[in-house]
C-alpha cells in the first residue's frame, strides 16, 4: 500500500440485515398481532452489535456504506411491499435497504439480487477510492453469494463478520435442532464455497476460528463490543439497592440457565433478597408463576432499553446463568456479559467455554449449573456486601472501555481489512 493511500479514509461496504434505527423501530411496529418480539428473528443484541461496529468506523474517519436485507417475513409482518430507503449519511454511516416483495422465496430470492445490484453500484461508485474494503454479516447466508460475486475482481478484501455459529456452517450436535434435509445440505455447501473466497473473517472465539477458517486466513477474535460512549454514565453507590439485588436481563429459555437462576433464588431463605427479571421467552410464564409465588421475584418483562439499564445499575449482581457445558457455549460469547460489564455493576455467570481468561479477573463464577450451584453463588456474592459488589463492578467497567470499545475494535477491524488486501 502507497504512502498515499495509507492517508486515505476508508470507503466501507457494510452487508447485513441489520437495519438503520429507525427503520428498526418500523419493522417492530409492522409485526402480526399477537406475535412477541423476541420470536420473528431480528434479536436487539444482533442489532447493536453491528451498528456499534459500523458507528466505531465511522468514527475512525472511515466513510460506511450499510446495505441492509431487512429482517421482514410473511409470517411475522403484514406489509407486502416494502419500498427501497435510502437514509443520508449520519455519523458517517449512509444506509441503504433495497425493495422487496414480502412473500415466501419471492422475498428471499429480490432481497439477493437488490444487494447484489446495490454492491455493483458501490463498487462502481468507490472504484477510484484508495483504500476500501468489504465487511459481510456471515449468518445472512441468502446475501452472501451474490455479494461476493459482485465484488469478483474488484481488488477490495472481503471480510466475513461471524456473530454466531449459523447451522449451515457445521454440523454442531446442540448448535440447532433443525433437520438437515438436502435444500440445507446444498445450502451449507454452498456457504463453505463463499467462506472459502473470504479474505479474512471476524469470530467471537477461537474455536469458530478453528471451525470457519480452514485456509488459516488472516482473522480476529471479537468475542463482543461495548459503546464507547457508555463511558459518560457514571453509577454512584447511593444509587444501588438497600437490600441485596440480583438481576436478569434477556432471552428467558430454560436452556440459557433461567430456570436453574428461579429455582436457586427461591431456595435462599433471606427474606431481604431480590430477584429481577427482564425479557421474554418461551419460559416467561414459568417466571411469571413464579414471582406470583415468591413476592421477592419481580418480572418486567420486555421494557425499553433505558429502563433496563437503570435496573442493572441499581442492582447488586447481574447474573448469566448459562449452562457452560453444551457444546455450542464453545462458538459464542453472550452479549449479555459485555452488556453487563459495561453497566458497571459486579458480574455472576458460568465459566463459559467461549470467554478468554482475561476476563476472568473481572467477574464471578457460578461454579456449577444447577439451581443448588445459583444458590451458592448468589449467596457468596450477597456476602461480600454492597461496597464491595459495588468496587467490583466499577473495576469491570474500566476494564472493557479501556480494551473492548466499539472505536478500540474497529481500529482492529480496519487493520485486519488492510492485512487481507496487502
Amino acid at each position: 500500500m502507497s504512502v498515499d493511500a495509507a492517508n486515505e479514509p476508508w470507503d466501507i461496504l457494510y452487508v447485513s440485515s441489520v437495519p438503520s434505527r429507525a427503520e428498526f423501530d418500523r419493522i417492530r411496529s409492522a409485526l402480526k398481532p399477537g406475535v412477541q418480539e423476541v420470536s420473528y428473528g431480528m434479536a436487539a443484541a444482533s442489532f447493536r452489535f453491528h451498528t456499534l461496529i459500523m458507528e466505531g468506523m465511522a468514527s475512525a474517519g472511515a466513510r460506511v456504506t450499510s446495505v441492509v436485507g431487512r429482517p421482514v417475513s410473511p409470517r411475522f409482518h403484514a406489509p407486502v411491499w416494502w419500498p427501497r430507503s435510502a437514509e443520508p449519511a449520519r455519523g458517517g454511516v449512509r444506509v441503504i435497504h433495497p425493495a422487496f416483495v414480502n412473500r415466501p422465496v419471492v422475498k428471499q430470492v429480490g432481497l439477493a439480487a437488490g444487494l447484489a445490484r446495490q454492491t455493483w453500484r458501490w463498487r462502481r461508485d468507490t472504484r477510484q477510492s484508495l483504500r476500501r474494503a468489504v465487511f459481510v454479516d456471515g449468518s445472512y447466508v441468502s446475501a452472501m453469494p451474490g455479494v461476493l460475486l459482485a465484488l469478483w475482481g474488484a481488488g477490495a478484501p472481503r471480510v466475513g463478520i461471524f456473530a454466531d455459529l449459523y447451522s449451515y456452517m457445521a454440523d454442531v450436535a446442540d448448535a440447532s435442532d433443525r433437520q438437515v434435509d438436502t435444500v440445507h445440505k446444498i445450502s451449507r455447501r454452498v456457504v463453505r464455497r463463499c467462506l472459502d473466497s473470504l479474505d479474512a473473517v471476524v469470530v467471537l472465539t477461537s474455536a469458530m476460528d478453528a471451525l470457519i477458517n480452514r485456509e488459516s486466513k488472516p482473522s480476529v477474535v471479537m468475542e463482543g463490543l461495548v459503546d464507547v460512549n457508555q463511558s459518560a454514565r457514571a453509577v454512584s453507590l447511593a444509587n444501588r439497592h438497600t437490600h441485596p439485588t440480583a438481576l436478569y436481563a434477556g432471552a428467558l429459555r430454560r436452556e440459557y440457565g433461567v430456570e436453574d437462576l428461579v429455582l436457586g433464588f427461591r431456595s435462599i431463605p433471606d427474606p431481604q433478597a431480590r430477584l429481577e427479571i427482564y425479557g421474554q421467552g418461551d419460559y416467561a410464564e414459568e417466571v411469571r408463576r413464579h414471582a406470583a409465588e415468591d413476592t421477592r421475584i419481580t418480572f418486567a418483562g420486555t421494557v425499553p432499553v433505558e429502563v433496563v439499564l437503570e435496573a442493572e445499575e441499581r442492582a447488586w449482581v447481574l447474573v448469566n446463568p448459562r449452562p457452560a457445558n453444551q457444546e455450542f457455549t464453545k462458538y459464542s460469547f453472550p452479549s449479555k456479559n459485555m452488556e453487563y460489564l459495561a453497566s458497571g455493576t459486579a458480574v455472576l455467570t458460568t465459566p463459559l467455554p467461549g470467554m478468554p481468561p482475561e476476563y476472568y479477573p473481572h467477574v464471578m463464577l457460578i461454579d456449577e449449573s444447577s439451581p443448588a450451584g445459583v444458590r451458592g453463588a448468589l449467596e457468596r456474592a450477597f456476602a461480600l456486601g454492597r461496597g464491595e459488589l459495588h468496587r467490583r463492578g466499577e473495576r469491570g467497567k474500566e476494564f472493557v472501555l479501556t480494551s473492548k470499545t466499539n472505536t478500540i475494535w474497529a481500529g482492529k477491524l480496519l487493520a485486519l481489512a488492510r492485512r487481507a488486501g496487502a
